[in-house]
């Protein structure tokens, strides 16, 4: 409904400038026509009064001519040139003339004065008049002596003032009185029409101005209502009072904007509740991450101290063989020459030096492989039960300085033979690090059993010992790089703790599992499964 008020009162303002703009157009053309006719008049006026002129300077050289006085021909063309260009001239103005009275008449319901048309016909007999004249003049030669000059005067008299059989002179002497009798009233006319002109110009701009202020008046009380309690409803909404609705009842398009504006207030209300309860979410978030953070850095400070066992541990490691080498090369430096058995000695023991510090740097690189995925794999057939001897065989020799007996469990005889596609060298090495951690930590006069059986078509290896066990918290910890339980430390101090990750880390090469499960001081057991990629041969 605003909009369709707006827009009538707009319409009725510029259905009033283009009127105004119509009346000034048509008056201005008005005052141009009578002005333009002005001019004529007086333009006419001059070429009557130069051609009446032209004309008397022929007459007094033709006398000139005729008196034998030595009249220039020059001067003579020179008139008659002048002549037919003031004709020219007066026949195009009065031509002009009369299509602007054309244009008068018709607008104003006027006829066109008949001097106007006998001007058009004036300007025609002077062409026919001026040939006249100018044919008379190129005949024209002084009078004998005893001549009669009246009649010859005479006659000359009749070329320069008839054509057609009319009197130029008395028509043009009429011409130049009509024209200087129009030409005031042609300037009152002028005057007249710009009087008319400003009048409508100013009442209709005046009029333009009183509905521009009522429209204004009216417009600005039917506004301010509305944008009153926008503005109110916006300042309630700054203060913070989302619950603030518009009243309406308006039924126009500013109800509609009440109508947004209530539902932009909902939404932000319920914007700001889920504000309130995100922000109460994120308090939460936060504070559990706090307490996540808080475990993080108790783990982090966990492996720090790791870390620094893991650097004292491979001090030790490395130190030891390293010194046992030295110790040994200094021996057989010192003093005086030694038979060659001694030194054949010596060498052995520091070959065997050399021995256990390139274990220990190759553990080193098989885990920094293992973690960087480049751990090489040469996968080929190799038979289960030739790899669980090979590696029980190594395992019973370390069991037999430490006095722990190391078994091997046939299958059954019903068993088949299980071939596995696998790198015999990684899993012979993957099985020897658990069954050495198996003898290492078993008491004296243990057992360690080795056995194996298929379930769903995969080969599981147990390895069980009766030794000291694991604690509860950290069992999942066991297959951690550097990682050495509470345990294990009491009973060996030596140790890297990295041998169960290199066991892991062979087997998942393998695309097998790994698990531990351990009773404290009563032994662990680790279960070994590889997937189906074997043969089986009954």
């Amino acid at each position: 409904m605003f909009r369709l008020r707006l827009s009538l009162a707009f319409a009725v303002l510029v259905a009033l400038v283009c009127i105004q703009a119509g009346f000034v157009y048509w008056g201005s053309n008005r005052v141009n026509d009578y002005a333009q006719h002005s001019r004529l008049a007086s333009d006419i006026l001059s070429e009557l009064l130069e051609l009446s002129a032209s004309k008397q300077r022929l007459r007094v050289w033709a006398s000139q001519q005729l008196m034998g006085a030595n009249a220039s021909p020059e001067v003579r063309d020179s008139q008659l040139a002048r002549m037919q260009a003031s004709t020219e001239t007066l026949r195009q103005f009065a031509r002009r003339d009369l299509s602007l009275w054309g244009g008068i008449a018709e607008r104003e319901g006027v006829p066109i004065p008949p001097e106007v048309v006998e001007l058009v016909a004036v300007s025609d007999l002077l062409n026919d008049n001026i040939a006249a004249v100018r044919a008379r003049l190129l005949k024209l030669a002084p009078l004998e002596r005893g001549a009669e000059f009246a009649s010859v005067w005479q006659e000359l008299n009749e070329v320069f003032d008839k054509a057609r059989g009319r009197d130029l002179r008395e028509l043009i002497n009429g011409a130049i009185e009509r024209q200087r009798n129009v030409m005031p009233v042609a300037r009152a006319a002028t005057e007249r029409g710009l009087d008319q002109l400003r009048q409508q110009a100013i009442g209709l701009a005046a009029l333009t101005l009183a509905a521009a202020v009522l429209l204004a008046l009216y417009l600005n009380q039917r506004l301010q209502r509305p944008l009153d309690r926008l503005l109110e409803g916006t300042q309630a909404l700054r203060a913070g009072a989302l619950d603030h609705r518009i009243a309406l009842g308006s039924r126009d398009e500013f109800d509609r904007v009440a109508e947004h504006f209530n539902a932009m207030a909902a939404e932000l209300q319920r914007h700001r509740l889920d504000a309130d309860a995100a922000r109460r979410r994120l308090e939460e978030a936060v504070l559990e991450r706090t307490s996540e953070l808080s475990a993080a850095h108790e783990t982090l400070q966990q492996i720090d101290q790791r870390r620094r066992q893991l650097l004292a541990d491979l001090s030790h490691e490395l130190r030891t063989p390293a010194t046992a080498m030295r110790g040994e090369a200094e021996i057989a430096l010192r003093g005086a020459d030694k038979p060659v058995a001694e030194y054949r000695q010596t060498l052995t023991r520091i070959v065997g030096g050399v021995k256990q510090l390139t274990g220990v740097i190759d553990d080193l690189l098989l885990v920094a492989k293992a973690e960087a995925d480049q751990l090489a794999m040469h996968v080929d057939a190799v038979d289960l039960s030739e790899l669980l001897g090979d590696a029980t065989e190594m395992a019973e020799a370390l069991g037999a300085r430490h006095n722990v007996r190391v078994q091997l469990e046939p299958p059954g005889a019903e068993a088949p033979a299980v071939t596995l596609q696998a790198d015999a060298d990684r899993l012979r090495q993957a099985l020897v690090i658990v069954l050495d951690n198996a003898v290492r930590y078993s008491r004296s006069d243990g057992t360690v059993r080795v056995s194996w059986q298929l379930i769903d078509g995969r080969v599981q290896v147990l390895v069980a010992d009766e030794g000291i066990g694991i604690d509860e918290d950290e069992l999942p910890k066991v297959f951690d790089r550097f990682v050495r339980g509470r345990r294990a430390r009491i009973h060996r101090a030596d140790g890297t703790g990295i041998g169960l990750s290199i066991a892991q880390a062979i087997v998942h090469a393998h695309h097998g599992r790994i698990g531990i499960a351990s009773i404290p001081s009563h032994g662990t057991t680790v279960r070994i499964e590889l997937p189906c990629h074997f043969s089986v041969r009954t």
